[in-house]
């Protein structure tokens, strides 16, 4: 053995420092990491503090809810509070991010991405995990005389958004009346074509593989829209056939039918019909596919290893992956957003039964609205 081995303060001098380590190597370890494993090494010094800033963990597959806050007194309204299921017992405050989310509207998500609408009519996308931002064209040539409560109640849920990480490449979707909106990155201002589906709360969602984007409306009719090209265009139209969907006993129940399309892993649409059985705390969730040689739709019994994000209109795998429930749909209150805890919930396909928030989510401060939403999303 050399004679320095024998040395103790040498051997511990040769035992490399953890704060010393490089930022770069620190960077490429936290993003291999899980939301709860990254908050954990943010906590062990400072240098690990400052190499995590604008890390989002990349393995994440489970959805979270964002809870917005209410206007308090006593509370901040530029900080929202971030539920992981796999934590069931906590949940994780977000930093300032100088935006008063108790007089904004989140529009739509996309990964970790939130499009955003103020009340002073500034439209943006923000990522309150890496603090990021990018601001929109104004929403004034598209509202010249609308108050931002009636643009709110109005279109609040009729926008798609997709961002790619990296370049900053975006596309945002704007459904108002019977116009589409759209913007792209280096846009100073809206673009617009017009659409012959009139209906206030008509639905878009967008898929990226195909670029395209289906817009829903309430009677049942579909449009395409292609945007692979610098002026989109309507691909394809097609209308569903009528279904019944009739439940033994209904004649005296008081109830209310919302409609929602999502995006299948095969990227299919599919209708989510949506029964809520008011002055009860019972909900009914029916799965609908399109079949096109009977031009009807037909009901899907299980998304077997699958779960529905319905907010983001995404359907996403779920086997062997710990923190989401399979055969499931996660809900907040889609179309109607509530400060009721009842309305934020996942529903079982398999017991037809709902699992709500836990507690703690919800007597984390007052909150105005909700979204499931998934970090790790990639489109």
């Amino acid at each position: 053995m050399d004679q320095s081995d024998k040395n103790p303060n040498r051997r511990l001098r040769a035992i490399p420092k953890w704060s010393e380590l490089c930022s770069d190597l620190l960077r490429s370890i936290f993003e291999q990491l899980s939301f709860t494993n990254l908050n954990r090494a943010k906590l062990v010094c400072r240098s690990w503090n400052s190499a995590s800033r604008g890390c989002v963990p990349k393995r994440n597959q489970i959805p979270w809810l964002i809870i917005f806050p209410r206007k308090n007194e006593n509370n901040s309204s530029n900080n929202c509070v971030l539920f992981v299921p796999v934590d069931k017992d906590k949940v994780y405050k977000t930093r300032d991010l100088g935006v008063d989310f108790a007089q904004s509207c989140c529009l739509a998500t996309y990964g970790s991405w939130l499009l955003m609408f103020d009340h002073l009519q500034n439209l943006y996308i923000l990522n309150p995990l890496t603090l990021e931002r990018i601001d929109l064209p104004h929403s004034t040539s598209i509202f010249p005389n609308m108050s931002y409560r009636n643009i709110r109640y109005r279109c609040s849920r009729s926008a798609c958004l997709w961002i790619d990480d990296i370049t900053k490449d975006y596309l945002v979707v704007w459904l108002i009346d019977n116009i589409i909106y759209f913007a792209k990155k280096g846009d100073e201002t809206w673009r617009f074509v017009p659409t012959d589906m009139f209906r206030t709360n008509d639905q878009i969602i967008y898929n990226h593989k195909d670029h395209k984007v289906y817009q829903y409306a309430f009677y049942g009719t579909i449009s395409v829209w292609d945007f692979s090209g610098d002026i989109p265009h309507v691909d394809k139209h097609h209308l569903p056939g009528s279904f019944i969907d009739h439940e033994i006993g209904d004649e005296n129940i008081h109830y209310r039918v919302t409609h929602q399309i999502v995006s299948s892993l095969s990227r299919k649409v599919v209708l989510v019909r949506i029964k809520h059985y008011c002055h009860l705390s019972r909900w009914r969730f029916r799965i609908y596919e399109f079949n096109p040689l009977t031009h009807r739709l037909v009901k899907i019994n299980s998304l077997d290893d699958a779960a529905i994000i319905l907010d983001m209109g995404i359907t996403v795998v779920a086997k062997d992956i710990p923190g989401i429930k399979k055969n499931s749909i996660y809900f907040s209150g889609l179309d109607h957003p509530t400060t009721d805890p009842k309305l934020k919930f996942v529903y079982d396909l398999t017991t037809h039964t709902m699992e709500p928030v836990p507690q703690c989510v919800f007597s984390s401060m007052p909150f105005s609205d909700s979204r499931w939403f998934l970090p790790g999303f990639k489109g």
